[in-house]
């Protein structure tokens, strides 16, 4: 799904009112969690991921991404979450909605392509971060000639290459859907690697056009089971 042009990625994070809550309970709300997040990984038509996030990004306990064909079913999932003991200690404070859509960069830079295309993720499954970071392109991006611009992105590309054994990334068409024109994601068991991949990518003639959105989202990529327990059973993660 993840590679299929059209599909919907759907981002929400959450803070966690947290309940008193007797060994029980928190049973109860696993089990209500995981009955729609991880029981929707069994359909062909959505994809749910879930992160904790508390300790690592301020204000946020932990992140919900959703994919699907479209963003009806995405929303109802979330809807459906939403409703459960659980999300219903749950505040909503940041959505974020993206496209995932045909390369556009690079089939029209076919050596790097190929080079792309050959990469392997060598770290361990799953990874033990995510990273997502809203980006605009400014006005001034949008207005170069288009050859211009594929000059900038093989630098782009180039830059980012040797990083694909350690970390895995993915990219969201946003624009007119939220207030960033991309959603960039990343995982990587290396945030060592990460700095060295952005600040590089920092000193690029491509970066000029870019701001980098806020909020960026770190967390732990986390089963819901493990999230919902964790944050119910501890004050301090």
């Amino acid at each position: 799904m993840l590679e299929e042009d059209g599909v919907v990625g759907l981002f929400a994070a959450y803070t966690l009112e947290r309940p008193q809550t007797a060994d029980d309970d928190v049973e109860i709300f696993t089990e209500e969690v995981s009955n729609i997040l991880e029981d929707s990984n069994r359909s062909e038509e959505v994809l749910v991921d879930t992160y904790l996030l508390s300790g690592l990004t301020p204000g946020v306990d932990y992140l919900v991404r959703i994919h699907a064909h479209d963003l009806t079913t995405a929303q109802e999932v979330l809807r459906e979450f939403q409703a459960t003991s659980f999300g219903r200690y749950s505040k909503l404070v940041d959505v974020l909605i993206g496209i995932i859509r045909d390369a556009v960069y690079l089939p029209q830079t076919p050596d790097l392509d190929a080079i792309e295309k050959a990469a392997t993720f060598e770290g361990t499954e799953p990874p033990d971060y995510a990273i997502i970071i809203p980006v605009d392109k400014n006005a001034e991006w949008w207005n170069l000639p288009d050859s211009d611009r594929i000059e900038k992105m093989r630098d782009h590309i180039e830059v980012a290459l040797p990083y694909l054994d350690r970390i895995r990334r993915q990219l969201y068409h946003s624009s007119g859907l939220t207030d960033y024109d991309y959603i960039t994601y990343f995982e990587t068991n290396d945030l060592s690697a990460f700095i060295d991949l952005y600040r590089d990518l920092e000193s690029i003639p491509e970066y000029h056009y870019v701001s980098d959105g806020n909020p960026t989202l770190i967390g732990r990529i986390e089963s819901s089971e493990t999230i919902v327990d964790k944050l119910l059973q501890s004050e301090d993660i």
